[in-house]
């Protein structure tokens, strides 16, 4: 009974998170921390990253989650996160990487990305990867809380 609640839940997200014109940019403070955009095209298979303070300030309107009526009730394809300092602010999910409107700087901002995982066996762990990560160019380890084991790991973007 708990899982067909669950599977509900899951398909409200997926069908109703995309169902919002979206600016993520806007209205952020890129002067103070560490951002980071991650666009996510599972269709594609592609991820692109933003590390890039400077562009996205410079960009409050530069990335757009279009929604029309006719996509109301289907599946999400993509989705966009901007963390700040590891830790998740923002994220949208978008039907087809055509509903993105995109800035010219934006576009040409963006980096081919890569993610992995690390699941430190402690906090002692998690802190010796974050910081080694943290100290890698072009690595941007971010905090993710995995359910039902309660427990934080490590989730990294890279970018080449």
């Amino acid at each position: 009974m708990i899982y067909k609640f669950q599977l509900v839940f899951i398909l409200i997200i997926l069908i109703f998170g995309c169902t919002d014109r979206t600016i993520i940019l806007k209205n952020r403070n890129f002067d103070h921390g560490d951002w980071l955009l991650v666009n996510i095209d599972h269709n594609r298979h592609t991820m692109f990253i933003i590390d890039d303070e400077k562009i996205l300030k410079s960009n409050p309107n530069g990335l757009v989650v279009n929604f029309r009526e006719s996509d109301l009730y289907t599946t999400c394809d993509g989705e966009l996160k901007l963390y700040k300092n590891g830790e998740l602010i923002a994220s949208q999910y978008f039907l087809d990487h055509s509903d993105l409107i995109e800035s010219k700087e934006i576009k040409k901002a963006y980096k081919i990305g890569f993610d992995s995982i690390f699941e430190p066996i402690n906090e002692k762990r998690f802190k010796i990867i974050w910081d080694s990560l943290k100290n890698i160019p072009k690595h941007y380890p971010t905090k993710y809380h995995t359910q039902p084991e309660d427990k934080d790991i490590i989730w990294y973007y890279r970018y080449d």
